[in-house]
């Protein structure tokens, strides 16, 4: 029924404000246009119930609208209500003309109580369209509520300007920015930042970082937000973030808590760096540092850097270590009769076969020529299994390569490392005489260090 009136109210409003037009006398068309400053303009009467113009309010230059539809630019209606349908009429009124119209209730006799009730339902004002005294005031009212609604319209349309131009701005910048509330809710972001986790801006605002990451990158997102959130001030770290093609890129993360003006926290900025390209050169130099070009194993650097890792870890715990000092049998026949080519390959194929054959745990690296090194942390002297199957190996591995006619075996010395004792140099060094026991001794064996 209250849907039914308000319609029957509009596709009545528009004959009645016609038909009220065409009675006004030619002093009140004086009146209206000499007083036609552009905020009477802006000032209607709404006749719902078919009632003409007052002529206090006409003489005042209020008219009646073209149309009932609601423009863009602030309007306020003046409207007869009855005072037994007043409730029923102004949320029918308020819910059809917006919230942007300003609605004054025009009626007789109103009581303080009534007009008071009329306000709570929706109406932003009063008035006794019989006196003159309480339409000018009201009027006087309407037209101070009118300037406010413009300047707060125009304020808004300047903020949407700058926002927009900001907007533009961060759109045409390449690194993917976006910008949380204080409940860690996104409220903007760039195209970057949307095509970079694969959604559009739309999808993005107005969403948790749990809505738009996984779980588990969510979980450590939100904890560093939390974090700077509390104390305030920037933030910047590393992290992996999923990408829009599926793959895990590498990022920085610089955020800055953003502060209102009465100093507490609203919110976060944040911005995007892909260091992903850089993640892969730094591996790739990092190996480049510690391996050896030609057979990419441990070169002798990281052999030692290793070496005091693992003896600074297993310090005092009374675990045995040994070294071993490998080298190539008659690597020199290979060289002059296949050419360096076959005996660069032959390095390679023997480096593969030795690391494979070490075991995990244990540390193998070229030391130079056709020489390696090898450490062993949990092993002594007296178990060589290992040792003896990396030699075992390196003969089967040459013996199907062709190379056992020419040379293919290694020979092996070993030595018990004893670090509270020694050196690893020196452990080495003893390794290194037993390896040349074992080559006089005929090759391809391991000899043990006394």
């Amino acid at each position: 029924m209250v849907g039914q009136n308000c319609r029957l109210i509009l596709q009545r409003c528009i004959t009645a404000a016609l038909k009220s037009e065409e009675q006004l006398s030619s002093i009140e068309q004086s009146s209206m246009w000499q007083a036609g400053a552009k905020e009477d303009r802006e000032i209607f009467w709404l006749a719902v119930d078919s009632r003409p113009i007052p002529p206090l309010l006409a003489a005042h230059g209020v008219t009646a609208p073209l149309s009932i539809e609601i423009p863009e630019r602030p309007i306020a209606y003046f409207v007869p209500v009855a005072i037994e349908r007043l409730g029923n009429a102004v949320r029918e009124l308020r819910r059809t003309l917006g919230e942007h119209a300003y609605l004054v209730i025009a009626a007789e006799n109103l009581s303080g109580g009534w007009i008071e009730r009329a306000i709570v339902l929706g109406a932003d004002d009063v008035v006794d369209p019989t006196s003159a005294d309480d339409i000018a005031v009201c009027l006087a009212r309407t037209r101070r509520a009118l300037e406010r609604v413009r300047a707060a319209c125009q304020e808004r349309g300047h903020l949407a300007i700058e926002r927009d131009y900001l907007q533009a701005c961060i759109d045409n910048l390449p690194a993917p920015i976006f910008f949380k509330n204080a409940d860690g809710i996104y409220v903007g972001c760039n195209v970057a930042f949307a095509t970079f986790i694969g959604r559009t801006p739309d999808t993005v605002v107005g969403r948790s970082v749990f809505e738009v990451a996984p779980e588990a990158l969510a979980s450590r997102y939100q904890a560093a937000d939390d974090e700077l959130l509390q104390r305030g001030g920037t933030q910047v770290y590393e992290s992996e973030i999923c990408h829009s093609g599926g793959t895990s890129r590498h990022v920085v993360f610089h955020k800055a808590a953003m502060q209102g003006g009465d100093g507490r926290v609203r919110g976060i900025a944040g911005a995007i760096l892909d260091i992903t390209d850089r993640k892969m050169l730094e591996a790739r130099l990092i190996e480049a540092a510690e391996r050896d070009p030609l057979t990419n194993a441990y070169n002798r650097r990281k052999f030692f850097e290793l070496a005091d890792q693992i003896v600074q870890r297993t310090a005092g715990d009374g675990h045995p270590l040994a070294v071993a000092v490998i080298d190539v049998d008659q690597f020199k026949l290979i060289n002059d009769r296949l050419g360096h080519a076959e005996g660069d390959n032959a390095l390679r194929l023997i480096a593969s076969v030795l690391e494979e054959a070490i075991g995990e745990g244990n540390v193998i690296a070229r030391a130079g020529g056709e020489e390696f090194y090898a450490l062993f942390p949990n092993a002594s002297i007296h178990d060589a299994d290992i040792a003896d199957r990396m030699r075992v190996e390196v003969e089967r591995s040459c013996r199907h390569a062709a190379l056992s006619a020419v040379a293919g075996t290694v020979s092996i010395g070993l030595a018990g490392f004893y670090p509270l004792e020694e050196t690893l140099d020196e452990a080495l060094k003893r390794a290194d005489n037993a390896l040349y026991l074992a080559k006089n001794s005929g090759r391809n064996r391991i000899c043990v260090a006394g």
